[in-house]
């Protein structure tokens, strides 16, 4: 097991180095791509779990009411996210970024205005707030997954879990401040101070640092075994468009396993964010435990989730599919608990747990798409699943609040969840990774053909 381990270690050191043999670009990628993830997808995930409630304690609304606010957010999201796969394989990544980042921003300014329009409505006026929301979440997160994935095959997993470490690192570091901002200048006027963040901080990281694409000799080389990264390893599986090996991206909706892919998408989507966008309610305004004390388990789970993206990162690579299949198992495990807690020690162990295993979601769209068809067509693949998922995004917040609206606890809703969930743990686990099958078999095939060499 020590030698495993040791030779583990061994290898991803290798694979941090590109072929000019300094560090490869793509991991400078990651890292670049930080800021705008965590200003533009993370803070306003944050923060909205204290206006949530603030928005309930000031004007009284229905729960699912105000959780329409994700239902408009996750409706745009998948529409945009459709469109920005297509966007995306023809312009780039990077504008995409900006376009995303931009609308945002607005959006975050037009919260100041929430409650102060005379002809609208309380009502009508947080649902709009939802729509520019809409871009800072699965748009982009296509973006910067595609950016990812281009330049990652043997890592992707991992490389995707570093990825999505953003959200952690923005949990960790902000979330403590957050609350603290939503309760010195208000609920609507959090938002509004944090575009200042995306449009001085996170675009100009973002647009200095961030290459769109590899080349070829860097594509072969993060491929490459560690003892053969001085060589050139030519594949038509890492780049089939240079012997005409791209079939349409209709032939690949047109397979099962993409069918039942989206399936699983879009129920994943609805138990991540119908239990996710709820639990703040559930946590302050249901169990009784204050904002102080939600921010600082939060902070924890985000800990715990930083680690885990990392761990499910490589757990993705190394079992594909398998994988996956654990990471729903323990999101099964982290619901129930959500009925044990009682006091502040077992919020915090709730807190941890579901932050530990909810964290791998956002590193399974990737790993779905290039495991089960390779590289062709990424932006319209991560695009077309990430629409999908918002489905279920959409349903999920405002289907689970109004359940507790109706029955007046989470029990039977999360019950519902923690079904769903097995079921789809079920499903995927039946399912086989054929492009990454493929590639195991084409490494295994290039090292018998240097052993027969020697």
């Amino acid at each position: 097991m020590i030698g495993n381990f040791s030779k583990n270690i061994t290898e991803f050191i290798a694979d941090l180095k590109g072929p000019d043999g300094k560090i490869y670009y793509g991991w400078w990628n990651i890292l670049a791509c930080y800021p705008v993830i965590m200003f533009v997808f993370a803070s306003p995930l944050v923060l909205l779990q204290f206006i949530y409630v603030d928005i309930e304690n000031e004007y009284g609304l229905p729960r699912g009411d105000i959780l329409t606010i994700a239902t408009f957010k996750f409706t745009v999201a998948a529409i945009i996210a459709m469109c920005a796969g297509f966007y995306i394989d023809k312009f780039g990544a990077k504008r995409a970024v900006y376009i995303c980042g931009t609308v945002t921003g607005f959006g975050f300014i037009y919260w100041h205005f929430i409650g102060q329009i005379p002809t609208m409505d309380i009502t009508t006026s947080i649902w709009i707030a939802g729509i520019p929301l809409g871009f800072s979440s699965m748009p982009l997160l296509v973006a910067t997954k595609t950016i990812c994935a281009k330049w990652f095959n043997k890592r992707l997993g991992l490389a995707m879990g570093i990825l999505a470490g953003a959200s952690s690192i923005s949990g960790i570091l902000f979330t403590p401040f957050y609350a603290w901002l939503v309760e010195t200048v208000g609920w609507r006027d959090a938002l509004p101070l944090l575009s200042l963040a995306i449009f001085f901080i996170g675009f100009p990281v973002f647009h200095f640092l961030v290459r769109d694409n590899p080349s070829s000799a860097e594509i072969q080389h993060e491929f490459a075994d560690s003892d053969a990264k001085n060589k050139a390893i030519k594949s038509n599986l890492l780049e089939p468009e240079k012997y005409g090996n791209v079939p349409e991206f209709i032939d690949y909706v047109k397979k099962p396993q993409f069918l039942i892919i989206c399936l699983v998408l879009v129920i994943v989507g609805f138990v991540d964010q119908g239990f996710g966008k709820n639990i703040s309610f559930y946590i302050m305004n249901d169990l009784g435990f204050t904002r102080s004390e939600l921010a600082w388990t939060t902070v924890y789970s985000f800990v715990l989730g930083f680690g885990s993206r990392l761990a499910f990162g490589w757990m993705f690579d190394k079992y594909s599919f398998k994988g996956i299949t654990i990471c729903y198992l323990l999101i099964v495990v982290s619901i129930a608990m959500a009925f044990g807690v009682q006091g502040i020690v077992t919020l915090y162990i709730f807190q941890m747990a579901r932050g530990f295993s909810q964290s791998g979601i956002l590193v399974e769209t990737p790993v779905f798409a290039k495991h089960s068809f390779g590289s062709n067509h990424l932006g319209k693949m991560l695009g077309f699943f990430s629409a999908t998922s918002g489905v279920g995004l959409a349903m999920g917040p405002r289907t689970i609040g109004m359940m507790h609206d109706t029955y007046g606890n989470y029990e039977n809703a999360f019950y519902l969840c923690i079904g769903l969930m097995l079921f789809c743990s079920a499903i995927v686990y039946t399912l086989k990774p054929i492009y990454w099958l493929k590639l195991q078999e084409e490494k295994v095939m290039m090292a018998n053909v240097k052993f027969s060499k020697k």
